[in-house]
This record gives structure tokens, C-alpha cells and sequence, in this order.
């Protein structure tokens, strides 16, 4: 009995489960009062909003600011910019980001799309092994022999992982219209490339 290894790779398109909004938040002093930065008036306002739509505020971090002024320590009447991150699922990103374009002093630098390889990851493992076996079944009776069993699996995946930019919408300084959902005329979503890798090893005899 000998064994017969099989490599095969599966490549598949997969779309995006939720994505990362980077965003500018322009407000006064974050410290006024010392209020911690993430009960700045501008935070509170923008999570009650997203709120209505589904987005939770453990999905919003602040994760830097920005002093408007030069020279010395942000104080109560300095301006700040803040930049924050916002995770929305994608069946709810059209009407997060008609609520965003309509905030005054918000501006949307990037977007940066989020997937779950795993769980595209077990179909197209399992498309693999389908593979992998008519191939080995191939090779083994080209040389005389056929398959006993298998000794061992093995798979890994990756996937091509950039930020999508959308390039900076427009910070809003007039009055806010009436909110909707954002409509470009076209599904906002993101897709990828996810390569399976899978390694068999097949036990073959006479």
C-alpha cells in the first residue's frame, strides 16, 4: 500500500458580510468639562442616530483626533477633528450612509470591506475534495492501483484583502435634508477573491 498526494486549489468570489467606515467628525473640544472622549456632544448625537438604523455603539470607536489649532494642549475652546470607525452590515450601509452625508461637519474618507472567509472557506473546501478526488482517482488507475482510503487533510485559504476607498464624500456644511438611504444608482457592496488550498492524502493499492 502507498499513498498518492493531491494538491488542489478552488478560487471563488466572495461578498462582503459588513464594512468599516473611516470617518472625520468635526466638533469643539472633546475634554470640555472633562468629558471622556467618547461622550463628546458630536459622539453622543452620531450614535444615537446610527442607533436607529441598527448599528450598535460597541460598532463605533474613536481611534484618533485631530487639534484644528496649533500650539499648546487641546483646551474647552479649542477645535478638534475626531477620526472614528463604524462597523455597519451591508444590508444596512445605504441608509447609514444617507444618514452620514446629511450630518453636518461628518466627512467619509474610506471604506474598508469585511468578510467571513471561514465560512466561504467550507464550500469551496468541499468543491476541492470533489476535485481532489476525481484527480487522484485518475492517477492511481493510470499506475495500476486504486484508492483504499484516506490518510490525511489538509486546507488553508486566503483571500486579496485591500480597503475599498471611496474617495472623501462631501462634509456636509448646510442644512441637513430629510435622511434616506443612499441610492448610487447600483448595490454598494464588495467582493473578493478567496483561494482554498487543499492538500490529500490518499492511501492506493493493487
Amino acid at each position: 500500500m502507498g499513498i498518492l498526494r493531491v494538491s488542489v486549489e478552488e478560487r471563488v468570489r466572495i461578498d462582503a458580510v459588513a464594512a468599516m467606515l473611516h470617518l472625520t467628525v468635526a466638533g469643539s473640544s472633546v475634554f470640555a468639562g472633562g468629558v471622556a472622549l467618547r461622550k463628546a456632544a458630536e459622539i453622543r448625537e452620531l450614535v444615537a442616530v446610527l442607533a436607529e438604523h441598527g448599528v450598535g455603539e460597541d460598532d463605533l470607536s474613536v481611534v484618533g483626533l485631530q487639534a484644528d489649532a496649533a500650539g499648546g494642549l487641546l483646551n474647552k475652546s479649542q477645535k478638534v477633528s475626531m477620526q472614528l470607525q463604524v462597523r455597519v452590515d451591508t444590508d444596512r450601509l445605504g441608509a447609514v450612509l444617507g444618514v452620514l452625508t446629511n450630518r453636518s461637519g461628518v466627512q467619509l474618507t474610506d471604506v474598508e470591506w469585511t468578510y467571513d472567509e471561514f465560512d466561504a472557506s467550507i464550500a469551496a473546501a468541499a468543491e476541492a475534495m470533489t476535485k481532489a478526488r476525481r484527480k487522484a482517482e485518475a492517477l492511481a488507475a493510470a499506475a495500476g492501483q486504486r484508492i483504499v482510503g484516506v490518510a490525511e487533510i489538509s486546507d488553508s485559504w486566503s483571500r486579496f484583502s485591500a480597503p475599498r476607498p471611496l474617495g472623501a464624500m462631501r462634509s456636509m456644511s448646510a442644512a441637513p435634508k430629510a435622511e434616506a438611504t443612499l441610492d448610487l444608482g447600483f448595490e454598494l457592496s464588495g467582493s473578493t477573491e478567496l483561494n482554498v488550498h487543499l492538500s490529500v492524502d490518499y492511501q492506493i493499492g493493487d
